[in-house]
């Protein structure tokens, strides 16, 4: 366990206005209240460093005549007892201060009372570099080198290995101005309008289709195939919240990398759709859809997630994954009046929510859960909840070049990656990574965005607890069945 995640959250349903001035009025006092102790523990703190410039009193002598005090009345003033005493309470003053400041960050944190701002200097940052990087291109690139240079050669070292993870995890904070100035410039978007927009990677992507569907059916072919297969172990199992789904999920994605051996046989791109029977008779449903697996005959494949990118609804429902989802859903039985929730990963998390948005009349698609992906300008509807889960440092979930929407029905969990060591020193540490290796390694990977919605979900968030409570009736049931269905792409 070398690495931990804490989270931050932003959107989601909001609280009223009295309980909203409720919890910031708490955060700001523990606020002051930590200050004050400060102030306290510094005070104290001033009797050893008086003690070192001069004498507090004049040394008085041992004997004299006349009158005032002989040798026996005087006594020596315990100064160091004094001192010691006043700098162990000073220590525990600011431990205490500490710790409140801590409690008013969780507060702040967990019911996301500055989420609005933080999305805000966040937009405001990401259009002062988008303009830099389209003004003074050359520049910018040099400044991007000579960053992720030395962010490589810093990880490295701490490492104790070469570690290239390290210069895109330098660039973080540019990620989406990076991204939004290529698709300003690769849309054809004058700069004055690419910064008024927030969807020029999308309109770049309805662009390169035109080039990157011709050459992908030359290659891989437009015929798809989808059949159902059987699983010789268990993959995806009953759920009822999102952490067991993002388990299913995790096995079911991690297997056909590789990465795991549950003894399945099931392979590359395939889907899970579970089937819950409600008390009252009727029927919900799952679809569990992992990301990017880049094999020559899969509809998962890497310009795929051009297609889904694209601002043309016809065009991201001609993407492989999306038709190969749609006709696994079409096969499985689902009805059109039967609640259904969506869980992707990268990949899988775009084909969620481009189902969500392009076939809101077809199915009722009620809630949609998404790993790492971009999704910030898909027309999710309205009646749709969408939680997203997101790696502040890695790039998949920022190839969209813009943040998500800070809606009702819209959650976003950001989750920030640091050592254990790191994040021991707080009270409220970060969720330990499972199976994380001592290097740095991408944080893509689902045990990441497992971790940031389990330390989001122990902050105690009211909008988390919404979400959650409504990803929970929506599969509300007995689970009847698991079945898995595998695509296959030829000419």
């Amino acid at each position: 366990m070398n690495w931990q995640v804490s989270a931050s959250i932003s959107g989601g349903r909001r609280f009223s206005a009295a309980e909203y001035q409720e919890y910031l009025t708490t955060a700001q006092a523990l606020g002051r209240e930590s200050a004050t102790l400060r102030t306290i523990g510094k005070s104290l703190g001033l009797l050893n460093v008086q003690r070192v410039m001069g004498p507090l009193a004049a040394s008085l002598p041992t004997s004299h005549t006349g009158t005032g005090c002989s040798a026996p009345d005087h006594f020596e003033f315990p100064l160091d007892q004094i001192v010691e005493r006043c700098s162990a309470h000073a220590r525990i003053l600011n431990g205490m201060a500490d710790e409140l400041a801590e409690l008013s960050v969780l507060i702040i944190r967990a019911q996301s009372l500055y989420s609005q701002a933080d999305d805000s200097s966040r937009r405001t940052m990401r259009n002062l570099l988008q303009t830099l990087f389209i003004a003074r291109p050359l520049e910018s690139a040099i400044g991007l080198g000579l960053t992720a240079g030395y962010g490589w050669i810093s990880g490295s070292v701490k490492d104790g290995k070469i570690n290239h993870i390290h210069a895109s995890d330098a660039l973080s904070p540019a990620h989406e101005a990076v991204l939004g100035a290529a698709g300003t410039l690769l849309s054809g978007m004058s700069p004055f309008k690419g910064l008024l927009r927030e969807d020029e990677v999308n309109r770049a992507a309805t662009r390169l289709s035109e080039y990157t569907e011709p050459r992908k059916n030359r290659i891989q072919g437009n015929r798809l195939t989808v059949t159902e297969v059987k699983a010789k172990a268990d993959v995806v199992g009953e759920s009822h919240s999102v952490t067991e789904s993002m388990e299913d999920l995790r096995r079911l994605a991690e297997e056909r990398l590789g990465k795991i051996d549950i003894g399945s046989g099931l392979d590359y791109a395939t889907v899970a759709i579970s089937k819950y029977r409600r008390s009252d008779g009727s029927y919900s449903w799952l679809v569990t859809i992992p990301g990017t697996d880049g094999e020559d005959d899969s509809p998962f494949g890497w310009s795929q997630n051009i297609d889904l990118m694209s601002t043309d609804p016809q065009q991201r429902m001609r993407a492989d994954s999306a038709r190969m989802v749609h006709k696994a859903m079409q096969e499985a039985g689902i009805g059109s009046d039967e609640p259904v929730a969506l869980i992707g990963h990268s990949q899988g998390g775009i084909v969620a929510a481009t189902l969500a948005s392009d076939l809101q009349d077809e199915y009722d698609i009620e809630h949609v859960v998404t790993a790492g992906s971009p999704i910030a300008n898909h027309p999710i509807p309205e009646k749709t909840w969408v939680t997203s889960i997101e790696m502040e440092d890695e790039i998949v979930a920022a190839a969209d070049g813009a943040a998500n929407p800070d809606l009702d029905n819209r959650l976003t969990v950001r989750g920030t990656v640091e050592r254990t060591s790191e994040a021991a020193k707080r009270i409220f540490g970060g969720t330990k990574v499972a199976n994380a290796p001592r290097e740095k390694e991408i944080t893509h990977w689902i045990e990441y965005h497992q971790a940031a919605y389990q330390n989001a979900t122990d902050l105690g968030s009211h909008a988390v607890g919404e979400h959650e409570r409504h990803f929970q009736s929506v599969i509300d049931g007995e689970l009847e069945e698991v079945t898995y269905w595998q695509g296959r792409m030829s000419h």
